[in-house]
């Protein structure tokens, strides 16, 4: 499980620390996504020092410069694998995070956000494409413009590899049971199982498993229970 499975710390800092530590030797990597509101770059470094791949997913979508910037903060750690931004957005914006990520080191991944699972409907944002034609577009831009990778569902894993070759790197949200399917704000699911099938011998493909992990306190065991499933 460890080389695939990434965590997602959305929770405080205290249950952070506690989860990773328990978890650490299990899983591939460390997610800091709203965390990094509560710790900030300071609060960051108690991660890195855990030694274990973290990816910042912030994602940044801004003016080129500015992108720059958020990206440059991160330059003095060692253990930065992914970073997020926006595919929708500019083409300079994104070849912008491209370079800044480069001028740190060749580690980090620029990791282009396609469309949030949490989506069904895109006509309310004034795009009348379906959902897969979108991603197929972002994708596609987002390669051009040098990105290493895209996180997109994992429905989509299939069609963005066609699309691009194996070279490039999938970072999935969504993994849900069965049963927890449809129980939250994430539309576009796969279970575990599902996402083990598509991507076991592939080894740019990771998945990102957070809230059904913390249903309850015995943290390693619900993670062997969705992997079970």
């Amino acid at each position: 499980m460890k080389k695939k499975i990434i965590l997602a710390l959305d929770v405080d800092l205290k249950s952070a620390l506690q989860i990773s530590k328990e978890l650490k030797d299990h899983i591939y990597g460390l997610k800091i996504g709203t965390l990094f509101n509560q710790i900030g770059i300071q609060g960051l470094k108690e991660f890195d020092a855990m030694d274990i791949p973290l990816f910042i997913d912030q994602k940044w979508s801004d003016i080129p410069s500015t992108v720059a910037r958020h990206i440059e903060n991160f330059k003095n750690f060692k253990n930065i694998e992914f970073m997020t931004i926006h595919s929708l957005s500019s083409k300079a914006m994104i070849k912008e995070a491209v370079k800044a990520a480069k001028n740190i080191n060749n580690k980090i991944k620029i990791m282009a956000v396609t469309i949030p699972t949490s989506t069904e409907n895109l006509k309310e944002i004034g795009i009348n494409n379906s959902l897969k034609d979108q991603v197929k577009k972002l994708v596609m831009l987002s390669h051009e413009c040098g990105v290493h990778g895209v996180i997109s569902s994992g429905q989509n894993i299939k069609m963005i590899r066609s699309l691009v070759g194996p070279d490039f790197y999938i970072i999935t949200p969504g993994i849900r049971s069965d049963y927890q399917k449809g129980k939250d704000d994430q539309k576009n699911t796969i279970s575990y199982s599902e996402f083990d099938k598509i991507a076991k011998n592939d080894n740019k493909i990771f998945c990102v498993i957070g809230r059904p992990i913390y249903q309850s306190e015995n943290y390693l065991e619900n993670l062997k229970n969705i992997i079970k499933q």
